[in-house]
């Protein structure tokens, strides 16, 4: 039987943006977890100009059909018989029924964070959210498309009293999730990230992939997760590379980078992580390793032009460069690039030895490594036979 993974999609409140609260966090999350994760933009008033204008401002962005507008677009990237989780926060989640209602849309689950269908007595907030107000839903016909439903509420929350929240659980007969003392549960409690909102979410992902998942950061990573440590990001002694080096590369799927600086003389050539690195050339096609050489001297060791020979008849596709051109270009020298899902970077002292090795998940840490890629990459020239080598070395 073909299993669909989930889509999520998470919608802002009125004056929100994609980029505020925990959705951007949320987003990353479940992003590692391999699910795909949309969040469309929708107008919102300027709140310095409402304020100014007070009860009489005029709304000129944001309204049902101006929301509706962008839905459609959104829409048009779900694809027949996949997964669909909604999370609403604020205003979005009387939006997601509208939505619901309208184009008859079937839900997997919805999670709704202090959600309200109708005025809640703050001015600043019904003058633009009325054109969403609505409290006459098909209730029997929107529980049929939103099966499972929660609602989050506080009981400090400023702007909706909890009585708003509670009205509208009863009607979705939503699961109650109480949060005390998180306010609006925004950035104005500092609500930068939102672990219960993830957790409710992994509860609707295929339990199958979320194991799957797991069961790849434990062998991946080769040790118990560091105290203070994410799951993103995982600090290995130099002796246990080598054991994630050989599950990386026997798991690769689309592409592999590497450098390789030759300073250091932490790289058997011939051992069997150098062995799978050439295995999984052979099989994806898509490998590059560039040796970074640190002395011209290093292309006359016997181990090293074995090593380069040896990649080159394996399909890797071989680059050399020298350190003087990239040093002051790039902040590390010895790192790789797998699936472009994680870095792994080699962290040595003056002395080159090795005294630790990162590896990260994270997306700044793999935006840099790709940079220093493209850095070294235009620094770089091609190396088709190893008699290649002698005429770079001059």
């Amino acid at each position: 039987m073909e299993r669909f993974d989930m889509k999520f999609v998470i919608f802002h409140g009125a004056y929100g943006s994609p980029e505020g609260n925990w959705f951007p966090e949320l987003k990353e999350s479940l992003e590692n977890l391999g699910q795909t994760v949309i969040v469309p933009e929708f107008p919102v008033e300027d709140w310095n100009k409402v304020i100014e204008a007070g009860k009489g401002f005029k709304t000129k962005k944001q309204s049902l059909k101006a929301w509706l507008k962008i839905f459609e677009k959104t829409m048009k990237v779900f694809k027949k018989g996949e997964k669909l989780c909604f999370v609403g926060h604020s205003l979005s989640p009387v939006f997601i029924l509208h939505i619901v209602e309208k184009y008859k849309i079937k839900l997997d689950c919805a999670i709704f964070v202090s959600p309200f269908m109708r005025d809640i007595g703050d001015w600043r907030f019904d003058i633009v959210n009325k054109t969403f107000y609505k409290t006459n839903f098909d209730w029997e016909e929107i529980r049929k498309y939103i099966p499972v439903s929660y609602v989050l509420y506080s009981d400090n929350d400023p702007y909706v009293d909890k009585k708003y929240p509670l009205e509208f659980a009863e009607k979705m007969g939503s699961s109650l999730v109480f949060v005390k003392r998180a306010g609006h549960m925004n950035r104005e409690v500092n609500l930068n990230e939102f672990p219960l909102v993830l957790e409710l979410c992994k509860t609707r992902i295929d339990l199958s992939l979320y194991q799957k998942f797991l069961a790849h950061r434990r062998e991946l990573f080769a040790v118990p997760y560091v105290k203070g440590k994410t799951e993103e990001v995982v600090y290995l002694k130099p002796h246990e590379v080598f054991a994630e080096g050989i599950f990386h590369f026997r798991n690769l799927k689309n592409e592999g980078f590497a450098t390789f600086y030759t300073a250091l003389r932490f790289w058997d050539t011939q051992s069997v992580y150098m062995e799978e690195s050439r295995k999984a050339a052979q099989r994806m096609g898509n490998f590059t390793r560039v040796f970074i050489i640190d002395k011209t001297s290093d292309l006359k060791r016997k181990n090293l032009l074995e090593q380069i020979k040896l990649d080159i008849e394996a399909g890797v596709k071989v680059y050399l460069c020298t350190l003087k051109d990239v040093k002051n270009k790039i902040t590390e020298l010895d790192f790789g690039i797998w699936d472009n899902d994680y870095l792994c970077t080699v962290h040595f002292n003056k002395k080159k030895a090795v005294n630790e090795v990162k590896v990260s998940s994270r997306r700044v840490d793999l935006k840099a490594g790709n940079r220093w890629k493209d850095t070294i990459l235009k620094q770089s020239i091609r190396i088709y036979k190893i008699r290649d080598v002698e005429k770079f070395a001059g």
